[in-house]
């Protein structure tokens, strides 16, 4: 098996080396990754752009292991979108990064999902209804959906199982752009089950959310979830690996 983690995150401006060897003894070899610095929600566009400099110095490092997200806060306007085509159409890197700036679905994301469609890229989007402490802009499944329906080229990945997995699937289950990535609790073997039952195991990716999570709990939440080896391989890298094939930068 060769795996891929589609839901990573630098620390601290670091991708620590440590975990390219505990991948590769646990069958992940690539690492889809994003920097957002020091989790400032709503950072400007020369904060957003100097995070994604650290992605592709990162990049640099561990080539062919390490694959790079660019993030993008939507309210940056133009900038925003240069440094968008910078990351990708320069620097390679094969999708994008939403997390709570802006909802999924409000009209400003609208150009950077439309530039996701042209160019195959994978939109990774933080989405988890909380019962306490939800974000001004923090996005749900229900946002996911909607942003769907109106992009339906664009591919979505929605992190997180979305925080409440059975509600969460059923919202973007019409939604065949849309899939959801195995990230959230550690404990979530349930979970994950659930998420190939509704949705089926093509629309299920391998997510940790390093480094704040840890990567072999990570997969043995997945081997936990008593999926058969077929659906275990789609899950684990297959898919991830099926939407990295099809990026156009």
């Amino acid at each position: 098996m060769s795996g891929i983690d589609a839901h990573t995150h630098l620390r601290e401006g670091r991708f620590d080396p440590a975990i390219l060897a505990q991948g590769e003894r646990l069958g992940i070899s690539t690492f889809l990754c994003s920097n957002i610095g020091a989790y400032v929600h709503h950072p400007s566009p020369s904060d957003v752009r100097a995070m994604n400099d650290v992605m592709i110095s990162e990049m640099a490092r561990f080539p062919d292991r390490l694959l790079g997200y660019c993030y993008v806060n939507p309210r940056g306007g133009a900038a925003t979108m240069a440094d968008l085509r910078r990351c990708v159409e320069d620097a390679g890197m094969i999708g994008i990064k939403l997390w709570v700036s802006t909802f999924a679905d409000d009209p400003l994301v609208d150009p950077y999902l439309e530039y996701a469609a042209a160019h195959r890229l994978i939109v990774l989007t933080h989405a988890w209804r909380k019962t306490t402490g939800q974000l001004p802009f923090e996005s749900t499944a229900e946002h996911v959906a909607r942003a769907a329906a109106r992009h339906p080229d664009t591919r979505f990945l929605m992190a997180h199982l979305g925080g409440r997995v059975e509600p969460a699937v059923d919202a973007v289950r019409p939604y065949a752009n849309v899939a959801i990535d195995t990230s959230g609790t550690i404990i979530g073997a349930g979970e994950v089950a659930i998420a190939v039952e509704r949705l089926g195991a093509d629309r299920v990716a391998f997510g940790s959310d390093l480094h704040h999570s840890g990567l072999a709990e990570n997969v043995g939440k997945v081997l936990g979830a008593g999926l058969d080896a077929e659906d275990l391989d789609r899950v684990l890298g297959a898919n991830a690996r099926r939407w990295l094939n099809e990026v156009a930068t």
